[in-house]
């Protein structure tokens, strides 16, 4: 993860979510100043980046609730897997990549080649994504001799019901197949903005009743879902949390960061 404070509050228009996600795995350079390089990506690699690619995008997020509060995120994100496949193989955050004459992303990251590359479980279910201000990740842990099946499970019951959960915060499950963590999976809470999430969880209050409501007639579904999952992983029932089981107990919320110039 890159340790960084950026300033600035997220954007309305937010990220369009795709079949691809890549999330860079380098901490900043000591000397760097982070506004620094905000600037670095979102005025000079982004506009070229989506001028010559349009499928894919870079993104900044910064995190604001959760494990990693304070960290920022680094997203390369593709609309359909054709679009990644027809990009560079690898990290997406190498020179190669994310340069603008003079400056060049090994400037500001330690390491340009470490990432994790997520892909949409079933995805050709989906007949759009959502624009999201707020990257939910929450980093599963699912049963290694289970695996095959949970996919199954995610394509046949879990995305067709909280797949489409609210009309502003959807549950979209994505699975690693290169980098870092290839192998694992993650539940992203795809919310359009900061202030639908804190609709449903206020900051310093008990979750909402729309909430609850919203996630009470996948109760029966949830305890399947922690069949799949290793114990002690997930939210358990016993605390009352409307979201038991769908959410693991190792999450972080980042929030969009917009171009701000």
């Amino acid at each position: 993860m890159i340790f960084m404070g950026i300033a600035g509050s997220a954007n309305a228009q937010g990220m369009k979510m795709g079949e691809v996600i890549i999330v860079s795995t380098s901490t900043l350079k000591k000397d760097v100043k982070p506004e620094a390089f905000k600037a670095f990506i979102h005025e000079e690699v982004a506009p070229k980046l989506n001028k010559t690619k349009p499928g894919v995008s870079i993104q900044l997020f910064q995190a604001d609730r959760g494990k990693r509060k304070g960290e920022a995120l680094l997203v390369f994100g593709a609309t359909k897997v054709a679009d990644r496949e027809a990009f560079a193989t690898g990290s997406p955050f190498t020179d190669d990549v994310l340069s603008a004459s003079p400056k060049r992303a090994s400037e500001f990251l330690n390491n340009t080649h470490t990432y994790t590359e997520y892909r949409l479980i079933g995805a050709e279910a989906f007949k759009s994504l959502p624009d999201i201000g707020i990257l939910g990740i929450h980093y599963i842990k699912v049963k290694k001799e289970k695996s095959a099946e949970f996919e199954k499970f995610v394509v046949d019951k879990l995305h067709p019901a909280v797949g489409q959960l609210l009309p502003d915060m959807q549950l979209l499950y994505y699975k690693a197949v290169a980098g870092d963590q290839a192998g694992t999976y993650i539940t992203i809470f795809a919310i359009t903005s900061v202030s639908a999430r804190d609709k449903y969880w206020p900051l310093g209050a008990p979750e909402t009743k729309i909430l609850k409501d919203a996630f009470g007639p996948w109760q029966d579904l949830a305890k399947v879902l922690g069949t799949y999952l290793v114990e002690g992983s997930y939210l358990e029932p016993s605390s009352g949390g409307a979201a038991a089981y769908y959410e693991s107990k190792e999450w972080t919320d980042f929030i969009y960061q917009g171009n701000t110039k």
